[in-house]
């Protein structure tokens, strides 16, 4: 007799029987199932090969079945014979794909490198967290569903999952350069230590919380990296069965850690370490939850039917991928395992024309009163959806149009393209949940933070659309539809130039969707009134993102005489700062700068006008020159000075002595390996490398005594202060004279803690 359960579809993985289903129900409990499955991939080959795959078929390893279907292929919209290669157990379908790869390498293979738990979500349509009623029979069979849930939804209902938090209480450094860690556990409200001394009593004592509280969720601070592989392998060596699986059938599902190029840097990702039944997050191997918290990971998982677990781990692009390998599914679309669309033949003066980004207009050098800045809402994901941009439907084989601004390019006018198709919820969903984040902004705190995740995570996933059209390992990438955007985007943002010089605004600034207007007593009606036009004529909504009392354009690094278009620094009429590309909002910058810096633009903010800020000059060399005096007299916090860098080779690859070789040869030595794209934190100990050949140490082996370079951190704070200053001749040679440093001679031995040093005002 079968039975229903009313709750949400929680996890989803592989196993012997099909697929197994976690459904927690009304009441918080989790239930398993599982549900017959098999997955497929597909052959595109000639008919003599086509016979030869039924031989091989029989003598594969994997059980398989082979039938002839037809489906359609993305670019020219025809089908296509297909042979369909079905594997019988989904715990090996990665190695039924191995198998015949090996004979057919040179073979278009298709569907092939989709998760299973994927691909069941594709077929299916369901999705992580979606709610609904699911048909179980007595064996413990899911047979059947009624979804009372869409993935499109935007009020949806959230399961009541549990959390447990676990991290190395000492979190001076990361675990990884630490030989001894203490556990710490927090769940309702309470946080637990576990000081047990022996390995056997931390895991019974870990065991213990895992057994009474069954977390759904096990939220971690490097868990991946360290803290997971290690209670594992404790468990493993002393013979204690770890609980942290729900599933004792299942085991843990983890990837290598890998680095790899991506838009011109090196980056490393870290294995991840996942679970069966329960999931395992890593805050410092998720981007989305690093910039979304959990809400965020929510909203993703539903969006792109993509396990939790992996969400978690996953990059905007793969998330992107999975929106649209979902439509294709739908759509019976093959889906290539690897990139096959070679770019177009182009003529050179083709080339000149396509080959060029968004446009920019350099904004002038220093300070400027009363300036608007009018931003395109989603101006590339709304070009994408609105004129129908995607690689089948650009240069289409069907159409002849020239609806691309300069380039002439085709649009398709029969058919809707991948990625507006796939886009369109995506800007739906993320500016209503804008409209209610501002709706409850310091009403319901609660609520506010919730719609804030869901509009952050779905903000990186429309800002990485446009780089993830053009990249070159996109299933469903093509250069000619990322050239097109561009295009179009330059003729919106030239247009609504035109418009605002019409009605008598003079543009400052412009980079590819933000432009900054100035007009002599202009309200904040007109540039409404401004805004309504221009969205009319362009077709992609613009708004009003504030009027500056007064904003600064500092100068490039490199050239002195002219400003950088994404540095600037403003405060709006209604008392609120907006940064970009100026120390503080760096990364990359030390705290103790950082604080420098923003004490003067706190000080800044008071002025209305240029001569205002002008008269205060005396109180923010004040500020900068109490900073730079703390630094000099060696008392300055190092906790404060730490660098954070990233490295780009392993460490006996680099033949250089440049400071992170140096750090990452410090670190290896401690017997900690550091992959290329790791970062590493270090202070600067003598940067010549005269005084200290070492440089710099990592914060791991940082002791208070050994000090820290005093003449590069001046340095670093004389540049930070210029950034605000050198408007009214305040560069950084006028202040390193300005704060004119002289140094009293003391006993060698004394120096590194009893140097005595003043700063002197000219």
């Amino acid at each position: 007799m079968s039975s229903t359960v009313h709750g949400w579809l929680f996890d989803v993985y592989p196993s012997t029987k099909g697929v197994t289903l976690w459904i927690i129900d009304d009441g918080g409990k989790a239930h398993s199932y599982f549900r017959k499955y098999t997955p497929s991939f597909f052959l595109h080959m000639n008919d003599a090969d086509a016979r030869r795959v039924d031989a091989l078929g029989a003598r594969c390893p994997v059980p398989v079945s082979l039938t002839r279907t037809t489906r359609k292929e993305i670019y020219s919209g025809e089908p296509w014979d297909v042979v369909q290669v079905h594997v019988h157990d989904t715990m090996r379908f990665k190695e039924a794909v191995w198998y015949f790869e090996r004979f057919f390498p040179h073979f278009a293979f298709y569907n092939s490198d989709i998760l299973v738990a994927q691909s069941f979500f594709y077929e299916t349509q369901l999705f992580p967290l979606g709610l609904g009623e699911y048909e179980i029979d007595e064996a413990g069979e899911v047979v059947g569903w009624k979804l009372n849930d869409t993935r499109d939804a935007t009020d949806y209902e959230l399961p009541p999952l549990s959390v447990i938090s676990l991290r190395n209480a000492n979190d001076f450094v990361p675990p990884k350069y630490q030989k001894h860690f203490q556990l710490e556990i927090a769940y309702d409200g309470e946080t637990y230590s576990l000081e047990q001394q022996h390995p056997v009593e931390v895991l019974e004592a870990f065991n213990w919380h895992l057994h009474r509280y069954d977390p759904d969720v096990l939220v971690t601070e490097y868990g991946d990296s360290h803290l997971m592989p290690t209670l594992a392998a404790l468990a493993q060596q002393h013979h204690i069965p770890l609980l942290l699986n729900r599933d004792p059938a299942a085991g843990y599902m983890t990837t290598k850690e890998s680095s790899f190029f991506q838009y011109g840097k090196i980056v490393h990702k870290d294995g991840a370490f996942e679970l069966a039944g329960r999931w395992h997050i890593d805050v410092n191997n998720s981007f989305t939850v690093t910039e979304s918290d959990l809400d965020g990971l929510f909203e993703m998982a539903r969006l792109t039917q993509t396990p939790a677990q992996r969400q978690g781990r996953a990059s905007i692009g793969t998330s992107m991928s999975s929106l649209q390998l979902s439509w294709a599914f739908q759509n019976n679309i093959l889906i290539p395992s690897k990139k096959r669309e070679p770019e177009e033949f182009k003529s050179a003066a083709t080339l000149l024309l396509a080959d060029r980004g968004g446009l920019i207009f350099n904004p002038p050098l220093g300070f400027h009163e009363n300036i608007a800045e009018l931003d395109f809402v989603s101006m590339y994901p709304t070009i994408m959806v609105e004129k129908n941009v995607s690689p089948e439907t650009v240069n289409c084989r069907c159409c002849r149009n020239t609806k691309v601004p300069e380039l002439g390019y085709t649009i398709c006018e029969k058919r809707e393209g991948i990625i507006p198709a796939t886009l369109r919820t995506v800007v739906k969903k993320r500016a209503y949940y804008k409209l209610m984040k501002k709706k409850y902004k310091g009403k319901d705190e609660a609520l506010f933070r919730r719609y804030d995740g869901r509009q952050n995570a779905l903000k990186w996933m429309l800002v990485s659309c446009f780089g993830y059209l053009g990249y070159k390992n996109a299933r469903f990438g093509r250069i000619e539809a990322h050239e097109s955007v561009n295009a179009f985007s330059r003729d919106a943002i030239l247009t609504a130039k035109e418009i605002a010089e019409a009605h008598g605004f003079t543009m400052l600034h412009a980079i590819i969707d933000c432009m900054w207007l100035k007009k002599e007593g202009a309200t904040e009606a007109e540039y409404q009134s401004l805004c309504r036009t221009i969205a009319e004529r362009v077709g992609i909504d613009i708004s009003l993102e504030g009027i500056y009392n007064w904003i600064l354009f500092p100068a490039s690094k490199q050239d002195p005489e002219i400003a950088t278009a994404n540095r600037y620094v403003g405060w709006y009429q209604t008392g609120e700062m907006k940064m970009r590309g100026i120390e503080s909002r760096r990364h990359d910058t030390p705290k103790f700068i950082k604080t420098m810096q923003t004490a003067m633009l706190e000080k800044m903010g008071e002025a209305q006008t240029e001569d205002e800020l002008r008269a205060m000059l005396p109180e923010l060399l004040a500020i900068a020159g109490d900073f730079i005096s703390v630094l000099r007299s060696g008392k300055a916090n190092p906790m404060e000075l730490v660098l954070r860098r990233h490295i780009t080779k392993e460490a006996e690859e680099y033949t250089n002595n440049s400071i992170s070789a140096v750090v990452s040869k410090l670190v290896e030595s401690m017997g900690v390996h550091l992959s290329a794209g790791e970062s590493i934190e270090f202070i600067i100990l003598d940067q010549s490398g005269k005084r200290k050949p070492e440089k710099a140490k990592p914060l791991a082996l940082y002791a208070f005594e050994d000090g820290y370079d005093i003449e590069t951190y001046t340095e670093f704070a004389l540049k930070a202060a210029a950034t605000l200053l050198e408007p009214f001749g305040y560069s950084f040679e006028v202040l390193e004279e300005k704060f004119t440093i002289t140094q009293k001679k003391v006993p060698r031995s004394k120096r590194k803690t009893d140097t005595t040093l003043e700063l002197e005002f000219v």
